[in-house]
């Protein structure tokens, strides 16, 4: 009523006088100034008489929440219809921190949804930059080891190849080759100075490599990803999508909860 809306209007003159006599911390004061602005509006109009919620308000709020569920739940449902449990990323040893951390917005943008990665003791951060990520790792499953040992155990016990990326004779060159991907597979990327470890190579069903056309001998290890990971989706289109419902199930309870945080 006109009374209560006058009284939260002096209460947030209070509180952004408040504000300006830094009493709040700065991420208090960006979500107070957000409120402010919202709450004012909507007590300005209870005490002209206005209605709360014009018409475009009201087709915008259709929008995002249609008969099939609010947009961000459904944009989540696209999303994960389109992951893969076939293909799955291993980063072994991974030195600059923040080449992983691009390799991780990649993979997560081309579809994966499994990550391994071999803890590196020489690794030059260890804090996730959320600028670089773009928080995009919070929806991956990323698994982590101590040894290339635990996580060659692991991928064993999950029924997965290991095809590791290499220079060798042996390497198969993913332009020329038109081999079938099988039902679960790993790709595993090296670090930035020695790639694959001897270790992981020697566990290896299968070695490929990426072709070089230019002076440069080598690319970056999130370029390199990405190029490898996308061949992998061209010589298997059916992998995108093919997570289990037991996955999907628990996937979606992992993802609408922190959804639901952040709303």
């Amino acid at each position: 009523d006109d009374d209560t809306a006058k009284k939260y209007l002096e209460l947030l003159q209070t509180a952004e006088a408040a504000a300006h006599r830094n009493y709040f911390t700065k991420k208090q004061k960006v979500t107070l100034s957000k409120w402010i602005d919202v709450i004012t509006d909507r007590c300005n109009r209870i005490t002209n008489n206005e209605p709360i919620v014009n018409e475009e308000e009201l087709e915008d709020e259709a929008e995002q929440h249609g008969p099939e569920g609010p947009r961000r739940l459904r944009f989540a449902e696209a999303v994960l219809s389109r992951r893969t449990n076939q293909i799955a990323l291993v980063l072994e040893r991974c030195f600059n921190d923040l080449n992983q951390q691009a390799v991780l917005r990649t993979a997560e943008c081309l579809g994966i949804q499994y990550i391994y990665v071999v803890k590196s003791k020489l690794a030059k951060r260890k804090k996730i930059t959320k600028k670089l990520t773009k928080g995009n790792d919070s929806w991956l499953t990323i698994k982590k080891f101590n040894s290339t040992k635990e996580c060659i155990e692991a991928l064993r016990n999950e029924g997965r190849q290991i095809w590791a990326t290499d220079l060798s004779v042996d390497s198969v060159s993913l332009e020329s080759a038109d081999f079938e991907v099988p039902a679960k597979v790993a790709i595993i990327m090296g670090n930035e100075t020695d790639g694959v470890s001897t270790e992981m190579l020697e566990a290896a069903e299968k070695r490929i490599y990426l072709p070089i056309h230019g002076f440069s001998e080598s690319l970056n290890l999130s370029v390199a990803s990405a190029m490898v990971l996308q061949k992998m989706f061209h010589l298997c289109p059916n992998a995108r999508g093919n997570l289990t419902e037991e996955e999907t199930k628990e996937i979606r309870c992992s993802w609408y909860l922190k959804l639901a945080k952040n709303d």
